[in-house]
């Protein structure tokens, strides 16, 4: 009973594959492929780009935003944030190249941000151009660039390790850490906060 039963079932399975291999552009296989394709792409979007309400705690609780609106580009590649250069005018990839772009006025990070140039950072920002919050996604750490027009942007690629990348440095920067502190049960040791900054800036 058990075998009639699995070919009553493979039977009709087999028949769709040799269909769809014999006719390559039949409905069953294009949807097949516009679906896998659509997924691919929504993957890569949540992958890039979803911050899963983080900012309720980077921008909202750390306070991180005010940090990185005083925050130069040269300084944000220092702490090994990189850059995609695919998400800039092929302009402003240039001026990079030549040395014309300002990498000292935070300015042009915001801009970067606001273009999600800035592998894994979301930026929420007021009708003046400044960050009210900022959040964070898998790209920070889980991508990086291949340095094709600068040290630290270029073309990104996803899926590998951002080893440049100083989480200490950047958590020490924000103006309120002492959600840091509640989450390490500091509160009973005798710890100041100065002592935690350079603990995550070591």
């Amino acid at each position: 009973m058990k075998n009639r039963y699995s070919v009553l079932v493979l039977v009709p399975i087999a028949f769709l594959v040799l269909m769809a291999a014999k006719h390559k552009d039949s409905d069953l296989l294009n949807g097949a492929e516009d679906n896998s394709q659509e997924m691919i792409h929504q993957g890569r979007e949540v992958f890039r780009f979803d911050t899963f309400g983080d900012q309720a705690f980077w921008g909202g609780q750390l306070k991180l935003h005010q940090t990185i609106n005083k925050l130069t580009p040269k300084n944000a590649l220092t702490l090994g944030l990189k850059v995609d250069a695919e998400a800039l005018q092929t302009s402003v990839v240039d001026a990079i190249k030549k040395g014309k772009v300002n990498l000292d006025d935070p300015a042009v990070t915001r801009l970067l941000i606001k273009n999600n140039a800035v592998l894994g950072v979301v930026g929420f920002f007021d009708t003046n151009s400044k960050l009210q919050s900022v959040g964070l996604t898998c790209g920070l750490c889980h991508s990086t660039v291949d340095d094709s027009v600068a040290p630290g942007i270029g073309h990104r690629i996803d899926g590998l390790a951002n080893r440049d990348l100083n989480v200490g440095a950047i958590i020490a920067a924000a103006p309120n850490i002492d959600p840091i502190e509640d989450l390490l049960e500091l509160g009973n040791a005798s710890i100041t906060t100065p002592q935690v900054r350079q603990v995550l800036n070591s």
